[in-house]
């Protein structure tokens, strides 16, 4: 009912999508289909993956939007002008759009059942780019409601009926800036990328705003409570005026009584740059949408690109291989991790991120939140962290993505393909994990300790070489406690699903790596015992790997 009314809203433009060279009927039935589908789909941002009914995960959604809205308050709340705060409040809540855009709204862009249903039908490119702009523009409007709910609510009590009212106005800009800006993208990406290499990008650009979001979190208060942002004026800062969410912010400045023409001219900026959006993308980039869009579903890569990549993985996987394994079941272990971790887009997007919240989070640790030293500069708080030897707290916080490796090594869309492990003689699987052991922790850690060795010599000296080779030889027994006591499939063959039961077992090992980084840090006055704990802990680390290779992995199952 409500989809059909959002639908009948739509149509009373139907004059202007006739003069675009819109079909108004084709329009109406693919977005009254296209959303009916939505509302028997869950979102993957906040409901689960595995596509189960929940009556209460639309609401959850909505909650988590209001809460996130909430938090966008504290650009308008902190900062003490309004324009800029403005300006920053939109910006913010215009990248939260966009990542939800990607995030969710991605598999809407791109979907290949339109192969099947409507591209054999005489619908043209212009009829179908303005469908999909439209359904995702639906889609995120239901949302931006509550995500911009509280700014709404604290602007209708700081700036009255008037405020308020052009707040409504700037969030409904705001929302159709953000669909058609990243439909611009994508149409501009998807004329020049292959379809393979266009997926690629769409995951990467995931992982980028995951790493983002995550930083904005935790510098957030410290940059905007500064005096640099503070004493910001609008009007002399050029750079400003060249982001659409300063635009956006001079409606309420044009509300507040600022008729000068430089408020004005931004405001006419604001509500023109959504025109020239929707006209590119429908005049531009639209054309030849269909023939790309079934082109999505056809690997276009050539034969030299193909062997290229086989190549250069060949190159590096390879040499790791025949150094670190010793059998050709765990050379098979080795290299099947090591591939399909490089290939799989959805294991990507959720363990790179991991990776790089690491520096990010040391950085606000050390450099960025006052710990009661708002006086200290770069240079003093980088002396005092050698001082204090606090540095060694970013070696182990690195073993923590070990945690979100092993939890997502063993899951796949495609885990129903696992059926071979059963079927091959395997007689010593623990050979085989031996091999997805090394390979995950070769991969995905020791770019850790071999950064860590190059900025130690440089920035420490050679007394670091011992507290880098305790803290690895600390990772390779926690990887083989967490394959051990977390892991409970061959790599890539259960279905994905949340973490369930390994609560208690992720909450010990972080309390031993916890426990052993305090011990750690001690220890470290005295280099001489420093250097017999990363002797003790690389034979004790030796001698589990030994015995690891033994395991008979009798929990491992085929989920048919």
């Amino acid at each position: 009912m409500v989809n059909n009314l959002i639908v009948h809203l739509i149509l009373r433009f139907g004059p202007v999508f006739t003069r675009w060279g819109v079909d108004e009927k084709q329009l109406a039935i693919i977005l009254k289909t296209k959303l009916l589908m939505d509302d028997r789909r869950p979102l993957t941002s906040f409901g689960n993956r595995q596509g189960k009914e929940n009556k209460y995960s639309s609401w959850i959604s909505l909650l988590l939007l209001a809460i996130m809205g909430g938090v966008l308050l504290f650009f308008l709340v902190l900062v003490n002008k309004p324009f800029v705060s403005y300006t920053i409040y939109f910006g913010a809540f215009m990248a939260m759009l966009c990542l939800t855009l990607i995030a969710d709204f991605s598999v809407i862009l791109l979907d290949g059942r339109d192969n099947f249903i409507i591209l054999p039908r005489p619908v043209s490119d212009r009829t179908l780019s303005v469908a999909r702009i439209m359904h995702i523009g639906i889609s995120v409007s239901k949302q931006v409601v509550w995500l911009a709910l509280p700014g709404f609510v604290y602007t209708a009590i700081a700036k009255g009926f008037i405020g308020a009212l052009l707040f409504i106005v700037q969030a409904c800009i705001a929302t159709a800036l953000c669909v058609l800006l990243v439909n611009l993208f994508y149409l501009v990406a998807m004329r020049f990328l292959s379809a393979q290499r266009f997926k690629d990008l769409v995951a990467y650009l995931q992982i980028v705003f995951s790493v983002l979001i995550f930083a904005l979190y935790y510098t957030t208060p410290s940059i905007l409570g500064s005096a640099l942002v503070q004493q910001l004026n609008f009007y002399t800062s050029y750079w400003l005026w060249l982001m659409p969410s300063a635009w956006i912010a001079a409606l309420q400045e044009v509300g507040a009584g600022d008729f000068s023409g430089f408020a004005l001219t931004l405001t006419a900026l604001a509500f023109l740059a959504p025109i020239i959006a929707f006209g590119l993308i429908t005049n531009k980039f639209s054309k030849g949408f269909n023939r790309v869009l079934a082109g999505m579903g056809i690997e276009s890569h050539s034969i030299r690109e193909k062997e290229g990549l086989i190549k250069r993985q060949f190159s590096w996987c390879d040499r790791w291989s025949a150094i670190l394994t010793k059998s050709p079941l765990e050379s098979a272990g080795f290299k099947f991790v090591w591939r399909l971790t490089g290939r799989t887009r959805e294991f990507k997007t959720k363990v790179y991120p991991s990776m790089a919240y690491v520096p990010v989070y040391f950085f606000f640790l050390f450099f960025i939140r006052n710990n009661g030293h708002e006086e200290m500069g770069f240079q003093e708080r980088w002396q005092m962290a050698l001082r204090q030897h606090t540095y060694l707290f970013i070696f182990y916080f690195s073993l923590f993505t070990l945690l979100t490796v092993f939890q997502f090594i063993t899951q796949s869309e495609k885990y129903k393909a696992a059926w071979v492990y059963f079927v091959a003689p395997i007689r010593k699987p623990g050979l085989l994990m031996s091999g997805v052991l090394k390979a995950a922790f070769v991969k995905f850690y020791m770019p850790f300790v071999l950064i860590f060795t190059l900025l130690g010599m440089l920035f420490i000296g050679s007394s670091v070489l011992n507290d880098i080779l305790l803290s690895a030889a600390t990772g390779g027994i926690v990887a083989i406690l967490i394959c051990l006591f977390t892991v409970n499939g061959y790599p890539f063959s259960q279905p994905i699903k949340k973490s369930e039961g390994r609560f208690i077992a992720n909450l010990l090992l972080i309390g031993l790596v916890g426990s052993i980084g305090f011990g750690h840090y001690l220890a470290v006055k005295y280099e001489w015992l420093v250097w017999l704990l990363a002797v003790l802990f690389t034979l004790v680390f030796w001698i589990m790997l030994r015995f690891f290779k033994k395991e008979k992995w009798e929990k491992v199952i085929f989920r048919d």
